[in-house]
């Protein structure tokens, strides 16, 4: 009996090349969840043996900027995190044991969740109804996540739509429309979101009803208090869920400069009432680096008032920032060096790394993301990222800030490692003003 050809290996490889090709734009690895090519027959399924299918949609990414604002790598932690929360929303009763949680797309930001008839309900109201069931579990599982959690600080979008009748020849097709009925209703709701919160910020600017609070830094071998760290908290009654929330959203209007104006002198002014001033660190987004009213008369007017220096204060970016922008940004950072001010790169580890942006900019502090910093005691990968990064930090003379410390045994690990300063809740909690 004659053996059968066997395949060239090279077409062997070729065809699990492709296979594997194909399952990566039907299936995320981050969340584990399929995106909705991969759901399509079981939708049409669902739908035919219920009757109708309620579409749910979910966006973490609707405000924008988040992922740029917060790393990548803080970001993909975020969405696997609320991918979790959302497969496991079965055990609130709000889902049932065949429903459909999906993507839109792989590496995307963006849910779906198929619901099954069950039980006769108004047509509009029915599907919006059961949307905001699902977003309150979400939002009151969110709550109990960590204080520090990336998710806290992302506003949720959603969206709804009824998949119901005859799906006809192409059921997919009428799937998508469904999809994309849900996405147009989040948009419709989120400009409306939107036009109230321009006029909530352009009140913040005109009032000036922002506070301060500053949470220390301290050397972690006597935990003496070195300087304080300015967040700007707005007051309450805002349509934002978040502090981080106010601030990505006045990124993208053009209030942003005069909002952070506002949030800077605020914080000059209120740190002349501190017992001990030290240095004085105040976030600033690109713009307000080379903002020229920072540069200016004004803002001297001000040090001086507030009994600072230029030498007390240190302006403080995202390593994103450091890395991603040059010339214009880069030269208005000497010259505030030149003039006597320090500069510290914040979130270092939290997804990003450039030696020569670093070298240009030749900052004063490195602030080690909480990442790095939290359970560090517990894991020698940290530990050794960690003591490379505080040998490059001592190469170009800066000086090392672990934030995010809450525990005894985060300290004693960072002092061992050689850690000069740090932050977090093991000195100070901002409910204790």
């Amino acid at each position: 009996m004659a053996e059968s050809p066997r395949a060239p290996q090279g077409d062997y490889y070729r065809l699990r090349a492709e296979w594997l090709r194909y399952k990566s734009q039907l299936f995320d690895a981050l969340t584990g969840l399929p995106a909705l090519p991969a759901v399509m027959s079981d939708v049409a399924a669902l739908q035919v043996a219920s009757g109708a299918v309620d579409v749910i949609y979910l966006d973490l990414g609707r405000s924008g900027g988040h992922e740029m604002n917060l790393g990548w790598a803080a970001y993909d932690e975020a969405v696997r995190e609320f991918a979790e929360l959302v497969t496991s929303l079965p055990e609130t009763r709000v889902l049932g044991p065949g429903d459909i949680v999906c993507l839109h797309t792989v590496r995307s930001d963006r849910f779906l969740i198929f619901m099954r008839e069950t039980e006769q309900v108004d047509l509009g109201r029915g599907a919006a109804a059961r949307r905001e069931r699902v977003v309150s579990a979400l939002r009151a599982r969110i709550e109990l996540t960590e204080p520090g959690s990336v998710l806290r600080s992302l506003r949720l979008a959603a969206g709804h739509a009824r998949l119901a009748g005859d799906l006809g020849s192409n059921p997919s097709r009428a799937i998508q429309q469904a999809v994309t009925d849900a996405v147009l209703v989040s948009l419709v709701e989120r400009e409306g979101i939107e036009a109230v919160r321009r006029e909530e910020l352009a009140r913040l600017i005109g009032d000036g009803g922002v506070r301060t609070v500053f949470h220390p830094v301290v050397r972690l071998a006597d935990e003496e208090v070195i300087g304080h760290e300015a967040l700007t908290r707005p007051p309450a009654g805002l349509s934002f869920d978040s502090v981080e929330e106010l601030f990505a959203f006045a990124e993208s209007t053009e209030m942003l400069l005069d909002f952070e104006r506002l949030c800077r002198r605020t914080a000059i002014a209120s740190a002349a009432s501190l017992p001990r001033k030290g240095l004085l660190f105040l976030n600033a987004s690109p713009g307000a680096v080379e903002d020229p009213d920072w540069a200016g008369p004004a803002m001297e007017s001000a040090l001086a008032g507030s009994g600072l220096k230029p030498a007390d204060i240190v302006i403080e970016i995202t390593e994103r920032v450091a890395i991603s922008r040059h010339d214009t940004f880069q030269r208005a950072l000497r010259t505030f060096k030149e003039r006597g001010y320090q500069v510290a790169v914040d979130d270092m580890g939290a997804g990003y790394s450039s030696l020569q942006s670093l070298a240009n900019i030749q900052p004063d502090f490195l602030k080690f993301d909480v990442s790095l910093v939290r359970d560090i005691d517990r894991s020698s990968i940290k530990r050794s990222l960690l003591d490379s990064l505080r040998q490059l930090a001592v190469k170009i003379d800066a000086r090392v800030i672990a934030e995010g410390v809450e525990r005894v045994e985060e300290m004693a690990t960072l002092l061992d490692l050689g850690i000069e300063l740090g932050q977090g809740y093991h000195f100070h909690r901002e409910e204790e003003q």
